[in-house]
């Protein structure tokens, strides 16, 4: 029973999620971002295994009954449809096998949503809470403009339809799940408060969680060793860059612009930023490249590196020593981030009294095996002691 109730309110919060489950139809793998102008050209086909929405009364069936409220097949699909069909679709189109196997899964976890959502409709019904059209509107705006790169709630709907998903009918889980969110606001908003001296204690507790390395920010010219020619000699290729990569670090070690010369001449993708690589510690580079940088004074260009890539110039702009992040600094992050926790679990014990005291039954097919939630990790900035 816990594990359940956990496994949905762990999927339920924030109640942003429903929007990141349609901006995931449009991309694939774990990156973050919205999905491409290209995305939107295909429409994904649905995998051979879903069944149609619109299904016949003959076919519709109940999978589980809440408080005697009936909880049907057709909704469970109608949800697959909703946020995960283009996904499965792609998937189907890699493993057949391994779309069905996630489609079983997916089924299960709905049902048991589904069950919960019952359970907190009843109270939401009975609280009389509201969700305008323009909260929802509002709330839509906001995380859509959070995102990289940021959306309008229009360019929105035309990924999730140009997806072959029901722009409709995810605003309607959103503002569900806003609902929802304002009823558990309301009962446990007074039990959520954290102290200064609640944040104190974990930072305390916690010191290696906010220990900064040793880092530095560096910009680099990357002059090629691969051929332009596939048919070209690798040798010659190789000796041109390094006359090209010699006459480069003449320039700047002459005193040209470096980031002019990297936006000019570099292979690197960061010669539109000027050659710039950002903040980056040990461990992140390829090792020459590493070696170098760590072993320069800010302002001082290297000679030429080697590596598999080609041969860099390097300029150290940033060097920061290895550093703790000040609590003042933290503090905002921990208090958010232990808020959040408290949260969960209210919110957790919240859905499972609810489930212990109604009357639920699943068909054995249905039934789901959730994990625990994963506590949110306080993450800190790399570089916050720097910033004011």
């Amino acid at each position: 029973m816990k594990s359940t109730a956990a496994g949905f309110m762990y999927r339920f919060l924030p109640c942003a999620g429903l929007l990141a489950i349609g901006l995931m139809l449009g991309s694939s793998g774990c990156q973050k971002k919205a999905p491409s102008a290209a995305d939107t050209t295909s429409p994904a086909k649905a995998p051979a295994s879903s069944t149609p929405v619109a299904q016949s009364k003959e076919e519709d069936k109940v999978v589980a009954t809440v408080n005697g409220t009936d909880i049907m097949a057709s909704q469970v699909q109608r949800r697959i449809d909703v946020r995960y069909k283009p996904t499965l679709a792609r998937l189907a189109q890699q493993s057949p096998q391994l779309a069905a196997q996630q489609e079983k899964l997916l089924r299960q976890n709905i049902v048991n949503d589904l069950v919960t959502e019952t359970l907190l409709e009843e109270q939401v019904k009975q609280a009389g809470v509201q969700v305008t059209e323009e909260e929802l509107t509002a709330e839509m705006t906001k995380q859509l403009a959070a995102q990289q790169p940021p959306m309008t709630v229009e360019q929105y709907q035309k990924i999730v339809e140009a997806q072959g998903g029901d722009f409709q009918a995810m605003k309607g889980f959103l503002m569900q799940s806003m609902r929802y969110h304002k009823l558990l606001e309301s009962k446990f908003a007074s039990n959520l408060a954290v102290t200064d001296a609640d944040a104190k204690k974990y930072y305390d507790e916690n010191a290696k969680e906010f220990q900064v390395p040793e880092q530095v920010r560096a910009s680099h010219i990357l002059i090629s060793t691969k051929p332009t020619d596939p048919n070209g000699d690798p040798n010659q290729a190789k000796v041109q860059a390094k006359q090209k990569a010699e006459e480069l670090l003449k320039k700047a070690k002459d005193g040209a612009d470096f980031a002019a010369l990297a936006k000019e001449n570099s292979s690197c993708p960061s010669a539109a930023q000027g050659g710039d690589l950002g903040t980056f510690p040990r461990g992140q580079m390829v090792k020459p490249f590493e070696d170098a940088a760590f072993a320069m004074k800010v302002g001082q260009i290297s000679d030429l590196v080697e590596t598999q890539f080609g041969y860099h110039i390097i300029k150290l702009t940033e060097h920061q020593d290895p550093n703790q992040v000040a609590f003042d600094k933290a503090k905002t992050g921990i208090v958010d981030q232990l808020t959040q926790r408290k949260r969960q679990e209210a919110i957790t014990q919240y859905v499972q009294s609810l489930r212990q005291a109604a009357k639920i039954s699943v068909t054995s097919t249905y039934t789901p095996e959730m994990p625990e939630p994963v506590q949110p990790k306080i993450v800190t900035p790399a570089d916050a002691n720097n910033k004011k």
